[in-house]
């Protein structure tokens, strides 16, 4: 049942983060509200970390049976996958010119988007969790 409602669930909030970007894109909210971006960054770490956890370890992919992977390797690969997209967004956004390395803010801005990514990737991690000890 958990694949099913999880993969549903990350499903709904890629479509969630969808909207809030085409409305903040479209009504300036990245640049009216300074934190409009570190909420999305969260919500960004979230959905890759639900993904990861689906995709590896619910859907029969990769791990055909969830209980004989001890919770840390689950935590680790959930972290690193989430960081890897979070660091590769970075390079996209330098890559694409919306943010410029020059700028004092760059500095700045990057590590607090980097830490809002793992700081959604742990949620996902403990919401699968707590989802887990439930199914039991």
């Amino acid at each position: 049942m958990l694949k099913q409602k999880l993969f549903k669930e990350q499903f709904i909030l890629v479509a969630i983060i969808a909207l809030l970007d085409f409305i903040a894109i479209n009504f300036y909210l990245y640049w009216t509200f300074w934190w409009f971006d570190i909420v999305m960054h969260f919500l960004g770490g979230l959905w890759v970390g639900l993904i990861v956890l689906w995709f590896f370890f619910f859907s029969g992919y990769v791990y055909k049976d969830i209980d004989l992977v001890k919770r840390s390797k689950i935590f680790l690969i959930t972290i690193a996958s989430v960081l890897f997209v979070g660091l590769v967004w970075e390079v996209w956004e330098v890559w694409a010119k919306l943010v410029f390395i020059n700028e004092a803010s760059y500095f700045v801005d990057t590590p607090l988007d980097l830490i809002m990514d793992t700081l959604g990737g742990i949620t996902a991690f403990v919401y699968a969790k707590k989802y887990l000890k439930n199914e039991k």
